[in-house]
């Protein structure tokens, strides 16, 4: 956990999970996997979590939750926009109901902050909060676990408590497939706020859908779009049009757009051959500039 991260469309990191399992080909050169495994020795912070392998940084598909991060939020006096487990899955399949209660009483116990959750299982997530009863969940973990039920922000019991208003739901998805089997969950879920994160960006990808406008009408919807190429080792090239065409999408609907990085691969257009060629700069000298311009657009409302 971090009150700083060099992640652009956030300004802090909050990891009450550690922990995670591979689901989709964009898990294929995971930064929190890499990660992990470099500190997964014995006392080391992700020791039994994610091992050195011959094929490379693996996770073992084990989760945690850490204690002693559970309630670090509340001591961020100064509002924050908080990434939500950068380094697992909040709703991973081995994530007790118990341990995820948990995390959203934290955060409904700090209002003054944006939560921002990022899924790759976001059916889980909209069974979870499709609950109607996981309002008197959070406020029994603030209660019974927490110990501060003096702090519960809420009337009663809240047991038709709606979306928490400071938390944004998420999913990523990489290419066609797994925005069609993804974002249908992200919109069935209750949330102030949806966004979709397309990175690592692999493909096209079409999200009108999902977006705000006639063919949605007063349907939920989809507040924001991030999208980013890959970075690290074995980082995979992102067309220039897969980004244009989501910038696009979201300009037509009038949504927020954030253009987050090239990745380690910059596209590179050659007059003389008329082909659309990458090089390999790495992600530093990549940057985030699109047609000229940086696009860092953001739901400018917290519910």
């Amino acid at each position: 956990m971090s009150d700083k991260t060099g992640i652009e469309w956030t300004d802090a990191t909050w990891n009450p999970l550690r922990g995670c399992t591979r689901v989709s080909e964009g898990c294929r050169n995971c930064y929190a996997e890499r990660v992990a495994a470099r500190f997964s020795g014995p006392g080391q912070p992700y020791a039994g979590l994610a091992e050195r392998t011959a094929k490379g940084p693996r996770w073992t598909g084990k989760v945690a939750l850490i204690e002693s991060a559970l309630d670090q939020p509340l001591r961020w006096r100064k509002p924050r926009r908080i990434f939500c487990n950068s380094m697992s899955d909040l709703f991973h399949e081995d994530a007790p109901d118990e341990w995820i209660d948990r995390v959203f009483a934290v955060m409904a116990l700090a209002p003054q902050h944006q939560f921002q959750v990022l899924t790759k299982r976001p059916e889980r997530m909209q069974a979870y909060l499709s609950n109607p009863h996981v309002g008197v969940n959070w406020f029994n973990a603030t209660d019974c676990v927490l110990g501060m039920p003096d702090m519960w922000p809420y009337d009663g019991l809240a047991r038709d408590l709606g979306p928490l208003p400071n938390v944004w739901l998420g999913t990523s998805v990489e290419d066609q497939p797994t925005a069609d089997a993804r974002i249908p969950h992200l919109l069935a879920t209750p949330a102030a706020v949806r966004f979709v994160s397309a990175e690592p960006l692999l493909g096209p990808v079409n999200v009108e859908s999902g977006l705000p406008g006639p063919r949605v009408g007063g349907k939920p919807c989809i507040h924001w779009l991030i999208v980013g190429g890959e970075s690290g080792p074995g980082a995979r090239p992102m067309e220039a049009d897969w980004v244009r065409s989501l910038r696009d999408q979201c300009a037509a609907a009038g949504v927020p757009f954030f253009f987050k990085q090239w990745g380690a691969w910059v596209p590179w257009d050659s007059d003389k051959f008329s082909l659309v060629e990458f090089l390999q700069v790495g992600r530093r000298a990549a940057r985030r500039m699109l047609d000229g311009r940086i696009h860092d657009a953001m739901p400018g409302v917290r519910a």
